[in-house]
């Protein structure tokens, strides 16, 4: 699986996942181009796998358990808190100033 690469939320594409430090989004389709959920991690494989199982976000527990459709993507980074921060104040309105959508093969 490649950096920024959106795919399934499933055990098979998790397992492909890297055993890497850096943030990860995970996407419900209902929610459009938003993140359902923005994360880090030292190793994005095992968050994820956590997320799956239903041991991570208590809101990603609640989407899987009922059957919608996840989608997540990754990408590396040597500060994955730094990383995060910067990504979550991005999405964060500010005033009146829209939300500019940016997929995180462009960060």
């Amino acid at each position: 699986m490649r950096e920024g690469e959106i795919k399934p939320f499933n055990s098979r594409n998790v397992d492909s996942a890297p055993n890497a430090g850096g943030i990860y989004c995970i996407y419900d389709e209902t929610a459009g181009d938003m993140p359902a959920y923005l994360g880090r991690s030292n190793s994005i494989r095992r968050r994820l796998k956590e997320h799956l199982s239903g041991r991570g976000s208590k809101s990603i527990a609640m989407l899987v358990d009922h059957g919608h459709d996840l989608w997540f993507s990754f990408g590396y980074s040597d500060n994955p808190h730094g990383s995060e921060a910067a990504e979550l104040a991005r999405l964060s309105p500010a005033g009146n100033r829209r939300r500019e959508i940016k997929y995180l093969e462009d960060f």
